[in-house]
């Protein structure tokens, strides 16, 4: 097997393209399967074995787990690599598959450091396979670019060196090097969908198709360069319609057409690191954010949280903002107070806010509706409703508002404790 074998060529492929990275190390994901320890090997072959260490993460989700580790331990010992082993704890959901997966890059996130490279040994058939689950969910561009050959992880970057490889061309590696791998019984259970396309559809579409996986592989490449061409045109327009106070300009939004409205709101949310709802709600966001009445306070909750309207913005609620315990103390107003339900008023702020009140004998309520409000040395009150929307205290977070009395009277408000969002 000469230089040009194509695992070996990835790899070296892949060092020639990263050099000018120059990666302080390189940490390989070794599952003890073909595919992980083909790449160990290829790159124990390419690399100085200081810079390369394998990392076994162990789901405890398999009685031979714990040999797996054993296993992974003898290989990189033969191999003079330095090897880790981290247990994870995976958590109980109807995908076992999927939050096995989120434990696993969640624990090799908090060990990638800056200037480091995880290595992954996804293959062309894994590409084949992740762009036809894709396809099958109703994904658009994004989801069908399947995975990237590099991105950003952790500190560092994650990498799959062996996205052009077959399985195949893996499987030969590793007989031609006489390397020993472990099999996981559950690759073979066609319950999960994954394994399914592999033992039931993608043969079968190979029986028409020989080249099926090579061709979706491309497909997928496409599928990539139209989402960063769509993510260009989505960061320009997002730059012209937000505000970093007040959120995204509906009035912005509606110059655009609907097309490129829906992918600023993909940007936007992709930007707070939230989960990306299905077209249905993005429909009914646009909907009801852009084409209700003015005076409307729409509201479309998903994944953990909220998109909301107030004063020509849309603006992203997180779930965190929770409801506040009634509140009815007295406070001196000659030192901070303390509320049992954790919310802290500062002298300092009263002093800057409401200077006469200091020293004086008040109430700290929470608002029960209807109250109004004297201004500092104003001859009337006012409103508390008409007060809020002077200040700009958004309608979902006016009941968790304090208000501070003198004399039976609201006096001042505090609202430094509400969250912004």
């Amino acid at each position: 097997m000469n230089n040009q074998e194509p695992v070996a060529a990835a790899v070296s492929r892949f060092l020639a393209q990263d050099s000018s990275q120059s990666f302080s190390s390189y940490v390989i994901a070794l599952s003890g399967g073909a595919d992980s320890v083909a790449l160990l090997h290829a790159f124990a072959q390419q690399l100085k074995k200081a810079s390369l260490r394998a990392v076994y993460i162990d789901h405890q989700l398999q009685e031979a787990s714990s040999q797996w580790a054993t296993f992974n331990q003898d290989l990189c010992k033969k191999l003079g690599l330095k090897f880790d082993v981290i247990k994870v704890k995976v958590a109980d959901a109807a995908s076992l598959e999927a939050e096995a997966r989120k434990a696993r890059y969640k624990a090799f996130a908090g060990i990638i450091g800056r200037d480091e490279c995880l290595l992954t040994g996804h293959h062309q058939d894994d590409q084949a396979e992740t762009l036809l689950l894709q396809l099958f969910r109703g994904a658009g561009p994004k989801g069908l670019s399947a995975m990237p050959e590099q991105a950003a992880f952790g500190k560092g970057v994650h990498a799959r060196p062996m996205l052009q490889v077959s399985k195949r061309d893996i499987l030969d590696y590793c007989e031609h090097y006489n390397l020993p791998f472990v099999e996981d019984p559950s690759n073979q259970d066609t319950q999960y969908r994954r394994n399914f396309l592999r033992k039931k559809v993608i043969p079968l579409m190979e029986t028409e198709w020989p080249e099926v996986k090579a061709t979706l592989a491309r497909a997928s490449d496409i599928q990539a360069s139209t989402q960063e061409l769509i993510e260009e045109v989505a960061s320009t327009d997002f730059a012209r319609c937000f505000d970093l106070d007040k959120g995204l300009s509906i009035s912005s939004l509606v110059a655009l057409s609907p097309v490129r409205q829906t992918h600023v709101l993909r940007y936007w949310l992709q930007q707070l690191d939230q989960d990306m709802p299905s077209q249905k709600v993005m429909d009914q966001v646009l909907q009801q954010m852009l084409r209700s009445d003015l005076d409307a306070q729409p509201s479309v909750s998903f994944g953990h949280g909220a998109i909301k309207r107030f004063q020509g913005y849309l603006i992203w609620v997180n779930d965190v903002i929770d409801e506040l315990e009634p509140v009815h103390e007295t406070w001196t107003a000659d030192s901070d107070l303390e509320l049992r339900c954790g919310v802290k008023i500062s002298l300092n702020w009263l002093k800057q806010d409401s200077p006469e009140l200091v020293g004086k004998p008040l109430q700290v309520k929470t608002r029960q509706g209807g109250e109004r409000f004297r201004k500092r040395n104003a001859e009337h009150t006012t409103s508390l409703k008409n007060y809020f929307q002077e200040e700009g205290v958004r309608p979902w977070q006016r009941d968790r508002a304090l208000l501070i009395l003198f004399k039976g009277e609201v006096r001042a408000v505090f609202t430094e404790h509400l969250q912004q969002g």
